[in-house]
């Protein structure tokens, strides 16, 4: 439970620790005292927005903590061994630092804000994750939230248990899976046309590439082999003629013939001389392989005309190809490679198109079940927690109203295949009819109280905190109400803001929130009371003077009654 509450600089409240006590505790005061603000500072603690004005005027920062014994399910990674208890706390910064993101959260009206767990920084989130599965707050919205579908949609699932939570689980990983089927074979289909021209066209492109085949770098053979094929005469007669030149008669194969005899006459005289023998030696050796090299080239260059024309044709089909597809035949075989990979794709997506509408075509039917099997959770739960509505609404001063919940087939939406209205009948032999219609703001109040009744019995939440939902209500329904909240403290502990001296007369702590003139400044304060002081303030709230003493009596006759085990809790 909640221990403790500490709030300091939020609003007009300056600093107050409220000790709370295990079972009802409720807060009274003065329209405008400031006991909304205990709960919107409790809020923070949830992970509420942190709103700039929350801050106190002149304040640098607002600050609330809370203690919680035994510590939430959910806090083991923030508590140290052999921690028991939870310390959570928020920090409102104001101003918000420098730079766009501070000055866009001053514009919106957002302040920075610090959460700590177990003393350790915690993101926001984990305020929520932890503490708000601790304390559920119920607010003065709650009857107008009753009149929106989705908020009566969200109420009917929250009552019926695991069983329909399961339903409805199920029921939207299904769902989702269909929409992002259905989606994706929307977007092929619209895309379908333009692909059968892309595939098309890719289809002849590579049809013209692989009718060539070319070769990466192919180019610099082909030049090579060209100009051997267009000059071959002239490549012949110039073999020939050097051949002639180096091997032939009086060539200088004869020559360098001549010089090594010449030097081998005067071998071995002077090794200088020898050393340029040699060297006329090899010399002369390499005359007659080159002359014999250039005659068998001349006698390999072929004259082809057929060769030749063959490949100015391929030249001509490699320049049509690089024309199009790339600056030379490497970037040709490369866009080859990347259409080739395109055509399988868009081969695969019609194959996927096919797959996808079968699989739409069953996700669709599974779909239909699953919303059916929800929906048929949804009318049992509904009418579980008809009746239970309606046995607290007995007990409210409403004996003989019937609430119906409707539960009704619709398309398939991102929450089920059903569409749903809380309808009322608040007097016997009325039609049962929309809230909106049916229900005053009281009655409306008296309803959404109910059905909170209904549902916190539905969980297990440690910290249930009501800020005025008893408004409109009065005399015997109020102290019904008392009677309510009490019960349901039994086994959990209850926070109320309440203006009903019938249900304060109930609580097992009272505080009492009152504003004060402290140094020219107003402040508010939270004051547990007493025995004495709970008849002066139920005084106040019965009659509008504490100091009355039949008013006085009035009280104490009402704590009197809320004490007494055959009139209150059994």
């Amino acid at each position: 439970m909640l221990e403790e509450l500490l709030i300091r600089d939020v609003g007009v409240i300056e600093e107050v620790t409220l000790r709370l006590a295990p079972g009802l505790n409720v807060l009274t005061g003065e329209t405008g005292a400031g006991k909304t603000i205990v709960v919107s500072a409790l809020e923070l603690l949830l992970g509420a927005r942190a709103d700039a004005d929350r801050i106190r005027s002149g304040a640098q920062l607002a600050l609330v903590e809370g203690r919680f014994h035994p510590a939430p399910a959910g806090a083991c990674e923030w508590l140290a061994d052999g921690d028991e208890e939870l310390i959570a706390s928020r920090e409102v910064v104001a101003g918000g630092g420098e730079g766009e993101r501070a000055s866009a959260r001053r514009r919106a009206g957002v302040a920075r804000s610090r959460a700590r767990l177990g003393g350790r920084l915690a993101p926001i989130s984990a305020l929520a994750d932890v503490v708000g599965a601790a304390v559920e707050v119920h607010g003065q919205t709650d009857s107008t939230r009753l009149l929106d579908p989705a908020g009566q949609r969200e109420l009917l699932d929250r009552s019926g248990g695991p069983s329909l939570a399961g339903a409805l689980e199920r029921y939207q990983q299904l769902y989702q899976r269909w929409r992002a089927a259905a989606e994706e074979l929307a977007s092929l289909r619209t895309g379908a046309r333009e692909q059968a021209r892309e595939l098309d066209r890719l289809v002849f492109e590579l049809a013209e590439i692989d009718a060539v085949r070319p070769e990466p770098e192919e180019e610099d053979a082909l030049a090579i082999e060209l100009a051997r094929l267009e000059h071959a005469e002239a490549l012949v007669d110039a073999a020939t003629q050097a051949s002639a030149a180096v091997g032939g008669d009086g060539g200088a194969r004869d020559a360098l013939g001549s010089a090594v005899a010449a030097l081998r006459a005067v071998a071995r005289l002077d090794p200088s001389l020898d050393a340029l023998g040699a060297r006329a030696e090899g010399l002369a050796a390499e005359a007659q392989d080159l002359a014999l090299e250039l005659t068998s080239y001349a006698e390999s260059v072929e004259l082809d005309p057929r060769q030749l024309s063959a490949l100015r044709e391929r030249r001509a089909a490699l320049a049509g190809l690089t024309r199009k597809y790339g600056l030379d035949s490497a970037a040709v075989v490369a866009y080859a490679d990347e259409a080739r990979a395109r055509v399988a794709a868009l081969r695969g997506g019609q194959d996927r198109s096919a797959a996808l509408e079968a699989e739409v075509s069953q996700l669709e039917a599974e779909v239909g079940d699953a919303a059916a099997g929800l929906r048929r959770a949804r009318r049992e739960a509904g009418e579980r927690l008809a009746e239970s509505v309606a046995s607290h609404l007995a007990d409210l001063g409403m004996a003989r109203a019937r609430m119906e919940i409707v539960v009704e087939e619709a398309p398939p939406g991102p929450t089920g295949g059903d569409r749903l209205q809380f309808l009322l009948a608040a007097n016997p032999g009325e039609p049962a009819l929309p809230l909106a219609k049916a229900a005053s703001g009281g009655e409306r109040s008296r309803v959404a109280l109910a059905i909170r009744l209904a549902l916190a019995g539905a969980d297990d939440t440690a910290v249930l905190v009501f800020d005025e939902i008893d408004a409109g209500v009065g005399g015997a329904t109020a102290l019904a109400v008392g009677r309510k909240l009490a019960a349901l403290a039994r086994d959990r502990q209850v926070l109320c803001v309440t203006h009903l001296a019938q249900l304060a007369a109930f609580a097992d702590a009272h505080f009492a929130v009152e504003k004060r003139a402290v140094g020219g400044r107003t402040v508010a304060a939270v004051t547990r009371l007493d025995d004495e002081a709970r008849v002066s303030e139920l005084s106040r709230m019965l009659s509008g003077t504490p100091s009355s003493a039949r008013a006085a009596s009035h009280a104490a006759e009402l704590l009197s009654m809320a004490r007494d085990p055959s009139f209150g809790v059994t």
